[in-house]
This record gives C-alpha cells, sequence and structure tokens, in this order.
C-alpha cells in the first residue's frame, strides 16, 4: 500500500489493481463478494486523497513516526474529560474535525466493507479481517489502539478472533526526535540549566517517552515526557468517537451503552494525560501499602517538584522483569506473584483505585526482593458501594457458595434491567453458578478469568438474560486476567482463588464489625438447607494458612518462626472487631457444649433422668471441633517442617 503523498498514490493504479482483483474473481461468487474490489479500492484511493490533504494535522503517518504536532489553533482537550466540553473544543475547528474524520471513516470503511463482503464466510476470512481492523486501529494513531486495548476484554461485542487479535495490540510505537522532548523540558522547566537527553529513550509508548537522566540533587531518574500534539488529536478523535458509537448503537441495536463507554474511555485517557495525577495515584498507593504494613510492594517515588502535566519525574528502579527472575528463580517468582495478587486485591477492594495494567514490564523485582509496581497512567477508580458488592462477590467465590453468584451480577450491573426476571430461572441460576465454580477450581484445564465472559456471552444467546458488561468491570476483569495469565505462566494448576486468602486474612484482621456476616460466609461455607451451620474446617484452615503467607507478604525476606507468626496475628485480634464477633460467638457455643459434656460424664444418669440429651446441634459443633484440632495439628506439624526446610535449603542462586 502506497503511502499518502506519494507518486502514485491517487485513483488510478487502485482502480487498475480493482479492474486485475475482478479478472481472477472466481465464477459462480455473490455479487456482494465480486462487487468487494471495486469499492475497496475505490475507498482506499478516497482514503489515500484524504489523508494527503490532511497531512498537516495529526494524521495515522505523523502518529506512527512519532511528530505529530497539533496545530497552536486547535482544538484544547479539557483537563478533566466531558463529552460537552470536548465537542464544543471541536465544533469551532470543524475543518480539522473534518478532515479527520475523513482518514478515519474512509479507513474504516475499506474495512466494513471487506467484512460485509465476506459476511459468514469461513473463520480463516474472519482472522484475516481481525488482523486488518488491528492494523487499521495502530494507523489511526494512538486514540485508536487504546480503543482496541479496551475492545480486547468485550466479548460480549465481538467475535473470538477479533478479541484475539486485538489482544495482541501494543502501544509501543517509534520515538520522536529528542530535539522536541527537549522543547516540551525546558518549558516545563524554565528555571533548570537542561542536560543533553540520550539520543534514544529506553522506551517509546503512544502517549510519551522515558529517558535515564542523572540529575544533581536527584540523582539517577526516570523522565516521562508526553509525545507532542498528542492531547489536541485525542480532543478531536474522542468527540469522532461518541459519535460514531452513537450511529453503531443505532444501527445494529445493541444492549450497551456504547456511548457511555466511550465516555468512560475517554475519563480514563484524559486522566492519562495528566502526569501529576499519575503522581499523586504513586504517593497514594505508597501510603496505602505503608498502612496495610504490605513492605514486600512500593512503587517508584516520584519528584513532585519536577513533575508537572506533561513532563513526570520519579525515582530510576534498578530491577528485572518478573519472567527473568522466573528463568532464575522460579520459587521467588511465585512468591512475587502471591504479593502482586494481594496488592491487586487490596487496591480493587479497598484503595479504591487499581492499576489496570500489571504486565510484566510494570512489575519489577528490586535486588531486595521487594517488587516494585511501575506507570500508574492507566487507573481504574472504583466507587465505595461498587467495592462492597464486589468483596460480597468475592465472598461468595471463596465460601463456594455459587448459588448467590447470579444476585451478585445484578447488583454489579452485569445484567440489563430487561433480563432481571430471566434470572429467577433456576437454569439460567444453575449456569451462571457453574461457570464461577470452574473458575475457583483452577489450573489451565478449568475455567480461567479470560473464559468467565465468553462463557456468559454464550449463557446469554441461549437464554437472552445477561446483556450488559459494566465499564469499570472492562479494566478489573482485563487487570486479573492478566494477573491470572503470569501465575499460569508461572505454574500450570495455579489457583487464582488461593492468592486470594493472604489478602483475606489481612482483611479479616482488619475488619469492621459491620463486615461480620461476610467473614462469617467465608469461615462457614454455603448453607446447606436443614443442617446446623459451623465453622467449615477446609475454609478455616486456607484463612490460617494465609497468616504465614501473609507475613512474607508483609516482608521481603524469608519470614520468621511459625510460633512469633501466630503470635503476630494474635496481637492483631485486638483491631478486629468483625473477627471478634464470630469468634466469640464459636467460643460461646463451645464452651456451652464442652460444659455439657463434663456434666454428662460425671453426672450422666442424673442427666438421663432429667432428660438431658445431645442434640443436632451438639453433634454438629463436637464434630467441627474434633476436626479443626485434628487439622491444626497436621498443619503445625507441616507448618515448622516447611520452616526448617527453607532454613537449610535455600535457592542457591537467590539474590540476598
Amino acid at each position: 500500500m502506497l503511502a499518502p503523498g506519494r507518486p502514485g498514490a491517487g485513483p488510478q493504479p487502485a482502480l487498475a489493481r480493482a479492474v486485475r482483483a475482478v479478472r481472477a474473481v472466481p465464477a459462480g461468487l455473490p455479487p456482494r463478494q465480486i462487487a468487494w474490489p471495486w469499492v475497496s479500492s475505490a475507498l482506499v484511493a478516497f482514503y489515500r486523497c484524504a489523508a494527503r490533504r490532511a497531512h498537516r494535522t495529526p494524521c495515522a503517518r505523523c502518529a506512527a513516526r512519532g511528530t505529530a504536532r497539533a496545530s497552536e489553533s486547535g482544538p484544547r482537550l479539557p483537563s478533566v474529560y466531558s463529552a460537552e466540553e470536548v465537542a464544543e473544543a471541536c465544533q469551532s475547528h470543524g475543518s480539522q474535525v473534518f478532515q479527520r474524520f475523513l482518514q478515519v471513516f474512509a479507513r474504516f470503511s475499506g474495512w466494513a466493507t471487506r467484512a460485509w463482503a465476506q459476511w459468514g464466510s469461513r473463520r480463516s476470512a474472519e482472522e484475516q479481517l481481525a488482523q486488518e481492523l488491528r492494523e487499521a486501529l495502530v494507523e489511526l494513531g494512538p486514540s485508536f489502539v487504546k480503543v482496541g486495548q479496551m475492545l480486547s476484554s468485550r466479548v460480549d461485542l465481538l467475535p473470538p478472533a477479533y478479541v484475539e487479535e486485538l489482544g495482541r495490540l501494543t502501544d509501543r510505537v517509534a520515538p520522536f526526535p529528542k530535539e522536541e522532548a527537549e522543547a516540551i523540558l525546558k518549558e516545563a522547566w524554565p528555571d533548570r540549566a537542561l542536560e543533553a537527553l540520550p539520543s534514544q529513550p529506553v522506551a517509546a509508548a503512544s502517549l510519551g517517552q522515558v529517558y535515564c537522566l542523572d540529575l544533581e540533587q536527584h540523582g539517577c531518574v526516570a523522565v516521562k515526557v508526553q509525545r507532542p500534539g498528542i492531547r489536541g488529536q485525542i480532543c478531536v478523535d474522542l468527540y469522532i468517537l461518541r459519535h460514531l458509537a452513537g450511529w453503531v448503537q443505532r444501527f445494529f441495536q445493541l444492549n450497551t451503552d456504547l456511548p457511555a463507554l466511550v465516555d468512560e474511555y475517554g475519563a480514563r485517557l484524559v486522566d492519562e494525560l495528566d502526569f501529576t495525577r499519575e503522581a499523586e495515584r504513586s504517593v497514594a498507593f505508597s501510603r496505602f501499602a505503608s498502612k496495610l504494613s504490605l513492605g514486600s510492594v512500593t512503587t517508584a517515588r516520584p519528584v513532585p517538584e519536577l513533575t508537572t502535566s506533561s513532563v513526570l519525574v520519579t525515582e530510576w528502579v534498578q530491577g528485572e522483569r518478573l519472567e527473568l527472575t522466573a528463568a532464575r528463580d522460579l520459587e521467588e517468582a511465585q512468591r512475587l506473584q502471591a504479593v502482586a495478587m494481594t496488592c491487586y486485591l487490596a487496591m480493587l477492594l479497598e484503595l479504591g483505585s487499581l492499576h489496570a495494567d500489571p504486565h510484566w514490564g510494570n512489575l519489577l523485582r528490586r535486588e531486595d526482593g521487594v517488587l516494585v509496581i511501575i506507570d500508574w497512567g492507566l487507573v481504574a477508580d472504583i466507587d465505595d458501594g461498587l467495592r462492597r458488592q464486589i468483596l460480597r462477590y468475592v465472598a461468595n467465590i471463596l465460601s463456594n457458595d455459587y448459588d448467590a453468584i447470579p444476585a451478585d451480577l445484578v447488583a454489579m450491573g452485569f445484567i440489563a434491567p430487561r433480563g432481571l426476571m430471566a434470572m429467577e430461572e433456576k437454569q439460567v441460576a444453575r449456569s451462571i453458578s457453574d461457570v464461577f465454580q470452574s473458575l475457583a477450581a483452577g489450573g489451565t484445564a478449568q475455567q480461567r478469568i479470560a473464559d468467565v465472559l465468553p462463557a456468559l456471552a454464550e449463557i446469554k444467546q441461549q437464554h437472552g438474560s445477561i446483556g450488559q458488561i459494566p465499564a469499570p468491570f472492562v479494566y478489573i476483569l482485563r487487570c486479573f486476567s492478566i494477573l491470572e495469565g503470569h501465575g499460569l505462566r508461572l505454574d500450570r494448576n495455579y489457583r487464582i482463588v488461593e492468592d486470594c486468602y493472604p489478602y483475606l486474612a489481612n482483611w479479616a484482621l482488619r475488619a469492621k464489625a459491620s463486615e461480620a456476616p461476610l467473614i462469617r460466609s467465608v469461615l462457614y461455607g454455603p448453607r446447606v438447607q436443614g443442617a446446623v451451620a459451623v465453622p467449615d474446617v477446609n475454609q478455616v484452615l486456607r484463612l490460617l494458612r494465609g497468616l504465614p503467607r501473609l507475613q512474607d507478604l508483609q516482608e521481603a525476606s524469608e519470614g520468621g518462626q511459625l510460633a512469633e507468626e501466630l503470635r503476630t496475628s494474635l496481637r492483631s485480634l485486638r483491631r478486629a472487631r468483625a473477627l471478634q464477633e464470630v469468634l466469640l460467638h464459636e467460643a460461646a457455643r463451645t464452651l456451652d457444649v464442652l460444659g455439657r459434656e463434663v456434666a454428662e460424664a460425671s453426672l450422666g444418669p442424673v442427666l438421663a433422668t432429667l432428660g438431658f440429651e445431645r442434640n443436632e446441634e451438639d453433634e454438629a459443633v463436637l464434630g467441627a471441633l474434633k476436626a479443626m484440632q485434628n487439622a491444626l495439628q497436621e498443619e503445625l506439624v507441616a507448618g515448622e517442617a516447611r520452616i526448617k526446610r527453607r532454613a537449610v535449603g535455600k535457592t542457591p542462586n537467590r539474590c540476598e
């Protein structure tokens, strides 16, 4: 394909190619497939002409080369996303918007015409179309690349071939010239003498690129410089995308609110462009990790006095990516995977700001064994109500109470209003519960997070009961799907549920009294109709196993002795109001039963004459107590054995 502006890029060669293509079409094909070469070639020629005319504005060619610059009179992107403000900014620059619209329309029209011509064809053709769509998004620049990345999680909107292909999108692009980076730095630091930048950055992405500099008074730092002209280009693209979303939703009569989806995407993208917010999130996370005593995880410390909306300066982290750690020391990589999962659960359920891009390039192992999370640009904000509902959902998953999952999906907004009646059907509820039961089983042969949405989409096709995926969950599911993928690379039998227990142990030791029902549901498991509710031995053991693992997460070391770990946990019980309530209830019930057992042993004949006999609850409590005693003895022996093995059999190549 000829680039815009080159000789021979006009309509004549395109039409000539169309004639040759039509002559090669086999006989007997449907008319739309015969007409495809003519329509496609005309649209391609139209696109090239439009791109050549609009070359002075931010365009695909400029974005690909990394030299895009918005004109001084271009639209001004608001600091906080608002669809109304974006529209107002673009309406006064109609010529620029129209030229960009011509590029987008012509580029996608060619692909859409081809998709229409091959509708219902074999899967290989669908895969080819998906690849062409990915190439079109890359060609149109950063805004559309990030749209494709978001759509890669929307199995409710796209076929599997498209989801798989869009999952390969990356926003790594060619770096822009260092002269432009120097100009931005001079504008950001007018009172500071600027040292010469390296000829090439250490990393380049769609929104900016990173340099490693040695600054006086700050030492070695990472300097992230925003790509010039990107704000004006994104303002125009968001305006166009919102209009296209409305047309697509009306044409295909979709349940999903596509304009609202664009608004959610726009808010995240505009927020990501303000580097001062990225620095603030990094600081907030550091404070949060300190509050939870998670000493084994941190982030790159920002330098506030040098950070602006277009320049971010942080300390330079000397660390290795986790795939390199895994190749060198698999056990250490698995420990850091558990650290990451605990940390991300804490962000989701308590901090309310979820780092939504946990690929291995953003997870580094520092030399002292601490996990460092970098790049806080893409963050999903979760409000308090949704956090509480997600916590309830996690508790139901951990307690194996799958019958409660459909109600959780309704409360979290997965069910369209017209689908609520269908949710009452037992068959639909059972289908949904089966999906999440397989998820809890884990392992490559079982359900994975990445498989959940396709399974729900299939249930939707059968029953029409699931109609939407709430916008925040696009980032949440993407985030935990990436984390689960890391775990499966380290262990083919990895169960993401198991890595939830260290966080759950941490949360249980801090939960308020109002959250006692959630703790009770985790410890007791699903209630069986007619049975006496007693603690589930397996659930209690999983929680107890999370305590020593939590100690490893709190300190980037080998951990202490088991007795010391238990003493630390018992001291924490003074603040665990919810757990205290559950434990006191069980202690009172157990003492009551044991007291009657002692009385029966000494005064058996007398009590028998008075009609005192064991009831069903007594039997259940005594059975649970005996099972717990045996399990704890085995667990203590196994725990001491593990500590001894760690003390005498350290991995020889682990960095100390």
